[in-house]
């Protein structure tokens, strides 16, 4: 017992045995499956397996303003019948309406919204909160957003002017020349 602590204690702890080295020395691999450099036949019956990849969408959209952003959203948003609010409440705490940019991009990917990082900016300074820091006014942006559902505080005053939300974007398109 003694001669396999010492070959098994890992250096600088005298309370613990490295169990992987010693399992690794008694029973190899290659002596449990059958697997390894001395059998040609491995991989009949161990299929080499395709790793898991992780893709992640890179999107370098150049908006012209805030409402082509808004309106990119509002077309995902009523596709997949998203609600903002329901990611971003839980983050303001005091409920003051005011939540930081890192939280607001977070409530972002947790309704699957892919932004570049010029579409997220202009957002951001467009729903800057006059707070210190780098705050955004959560609220006015799902209002925004979410006029593609309803007109905020339309059962109060009958008489708001009821127009549709903005669903179309010209990201990158020009007007006509005089050509």
């Amino acid at each position: 017992m003694g001669v396999l602590l010492k070959r098994y204690m890992d250096k600088g702890n005298a309370d613990e045995v490295n169990y992987v080295d010693f399992c690794n020395d008694v029973d190899t691999p290659e002596d449990i499956f059958g697997v390894g450099r001395n059998y040609n036949t491995s991989t009949d019956y161990f299929p080499r397996s395709t790793p898991h990849v992780v893709a992640s969408d890179i999107v370098k959209d150049q908006p012209d303003d805030v409402e082509d952003v808004l309106a990119k959203l509002r077309v995902k948003v009523k596709e997949q019948r998203i609600r903002f609010q329901e990611f971003m409440r839980d983050f303001d705490k005091l409920r003051s309406g005011f939540i930081t940019d890192a939280q607001f991009r977070i409530g972002l990917n947790m309704g699957k919204v892919v932004l570049s990082a010029n579409e997220f900016n202009l957002l951001c300074s467009h729903y800057a909160a006059p707070k210190e820091g780098r705050h955004v006014r959560w609220r006015d942006f799902c209002d925004d957003v979410e006029q593609v559902f309803t007109k905020k505080g339309l059962e109060r005053n009958v008489d708001i002017p009821l127009n549709d939300a903005r669903l179309s974007t010209s990201y990158g398109l020009q007007g006509p020349t005089m050509r």
